[in-house]
């Protein structure tokens, strides 16, 4: 697969809206940011069946968002989220040789598999149903959803990459502050993964509270994510991916940290010098 070729047409402005093919591929995949949408109107392929990924942020949230659907008619869905969803800023739009027995299976097999690998934090509240299908058609489609894997993935998009898939650095970096002890290791786009495990400081600075870090810990105690170990730390039951080195570090340390310097390697070299210099 890493040998096709992608042909893309940029229309107008090499941020916004891109459509892209593979060689030797009957699929098309748009990448829309929210504010060209309409700039797709007018194109015939919008009444195709379409598998959709809504990719956007949140500052409360220590991972991206992602909502996954599917449509018979991608660009009236798309217009109903822009006016019923706010959280995200693009999307991404596969479409092709496909019908809608084709996509309600990549919506159910996308889905899955964004919530095993865990990159994103996936905003269906209803796990869609498995749509059965003829092997033959299984077969093709299951060839369409390994493109949609490579070029999400070409694009910085790891929806279906797991965190040891994704290992920037191969070194282990350890954090302490005070007693405390966490592992973890950089992932290709920049994301920081901390080792279930490791330790995060129980007590925080009065300007640490209300920030970003702050919520999330919050969050990880309700979801059980963070267990009180002692009087002085909290224990990671899960491994958690952050958006940067520094959430992670900041976190832990329940106060701001730059973590490109904190987190260090077994010969006390910093991330920084190891990766950015």
């Amino acid at each position: 697969m890493k040998n096709q070729i992608l042909q893309i047409l940029i229309t107008g402005d090499p941020n916004g809206l891109k459509i892209l093919k593979l060689d030797n591929w009957d699929g098309q995949m748009f990448i829309i940011p929210r504010n060209n949408l309409k700039e797709i109107k007018d194109r015939t392929e919008i009444n195709q069946p379409a598998v959709y990924f809504l990719f956007g942020s949140d500052e409360n949230s220590t991972k991206e968002n992602v909502y996954i659907g599917e449509s018979e008619s991608f660009y009236n869905r798309l217009e109903n989220h822009d006016v019923n969803k706010d959280f995200w800023n693009l999307a991404i739009v596969f479409t092709g040789l496909l019908d809608r027995a084709h996509v309600k299976y990549l919506e159910n097999k996308s889905t899955i598999l964004a919530k095993e690998t865990n990159r994103y934090e996936v905003l269906n509240l209803v796990q869609p149903q498995e749509n059965s299908l003829s092997e033959f058609k299984k077969l093709s489609t299951d060839d369409f959803f390994e493109k949609i894997k490579y070029l999400l993935n070409v694009f910085g998009y790891s929806l279906f990459q797991s965190a040891e898939e994704s290992v920037k650095d191969v070194k282990t970096y350890t954090l302490k502050v005070e007693n405390i002890l966490a592992k973890g290791k950089l992932l290709d786009n920049g994301d920081f993964v901390v080792f279930k495990d490791s330790h995060a400081r129980i007590r925080e600075t009065e300007a640490f509270i209300g920030g970003f870090a702050y919520a999330a810990r919050r969050q990880f105690l309700n979801e059980g994510k963070f267990i009180k170990s002692d009087e002085v730390s909290y224990i990671f039951a899960e491994d958690i991916i952050f958006k940067s080195p520094s959430a992670a570090a900041a976190t832990i340390c329940g106060r701001s940290v730059n973590g490109w310097t904190a987190w260090k390697d077994q010969n006390g070299n910093t991330l920084d010098e190891n990766v950015r210099k």
